[in-house]
């Protein structure tokens, strides 16, 4: 059931069709939306398991899949962009890592309040088409520093392209002149102006493509107690 051209809708029962949001989630502009998710991470990390392979990381949950994104802070300091109350711009999710996961799911278990901690995304398919071939080719070609991974924004499989963009990570890792700046720069507003925004409400379960799209989130008051579950995970798209 279509709600908009790019997001597809559910409504959480036990008869949901797992092989129906797997083929969703191939799309190129797709969004996966379910209604009234149960907020256990037992069942999120069962449901999540059922469609994919789900990543394991030492800081999750008990050192599993699920990971709680919300304000946290240890001796004044957060620990970490996704637990801190600040605006995250858009990017790719484990640039870093040494295989990308290519879906990210979020979970809202507690909403925040008013317009804070608004989701954001941007579908690469539509900034292609405004690329000129020149600057297609220097972004597939290009290599920055993603932490000890050496990889460029752009790539081609399956004669499809997908992107690979974190700033805060490339400038941290990265000798970045000011030529590569005012490009950045203007691929940040190239980004920002396809962008859309999305408030998850209290059992909303988001899932996306992280290799197809960028996500980021505006800011949030530091006393805000929302959470967001978060799974990275893998979905077969070969079958």
């Amino acid at each position: 059931m279509k709600i908009l051209d790019w997001l597809t809708n559910y409504n959480f029962d036990h008869n949901l069709s797992y092989s129906c949001i797997v083929e969703d989630l191939k799309k190129k502009n797709t969004l996966v939306l379910i209604e009234n998710f149960p907020l256990c991470d037992n069942d999120f990390q069962f449901f999540i398991d059922t469609i994919g392979v789900s990543i394991i990381e030492n800081r999750n949950n008990n050192r599993q899949a699920v990971f709680d994104v919300k304000v946290a802070r240890q001796n004044s300091f957060f620990e970490s962009i996704a637990n801190s109350n600040l605006a995250f711009p858009l990017h790719t999710d484990c640039v870093d890592f040494n295989s990308i996961p290519n879906c990210i799911a979020f979970l809202c278990v507690e909403p925040a309040s008013l317009k804070e901690g608004t989701n954001s995304f941007m579908f690469l398919n539509n900034v292609i088409k405004q690329l000129s071939e020149n600057t297609i080719q220097e972004l597939l070609n290009k290599k920055w520093k993603f932490r000890n991974q050496s990889r460029s924004i752009l790539t081609i499989e399956d004669e499809q392209y997908k992107i690979c963009y974190d700033r805060i990570t490339m400038e941290s890792f990265s000798e970045i002149s000011k030529i590569e700046i005012d490009k950045l720069n203007k691929l940040d507003e190239l980004f920002e102006s396809n962008s859309f925004n999305i408030k998850l409400k209290k059992g909303d379960l988001i899932l996306f493509r992280n290799d197809l799209m960028l996500h980021g989130r505006n800011g949030i008051n530091i006393n805000s107690n929302r959470l967001i579950k978060r799974i990275r995970f893998n979905i077969d798209l070969k079958t």
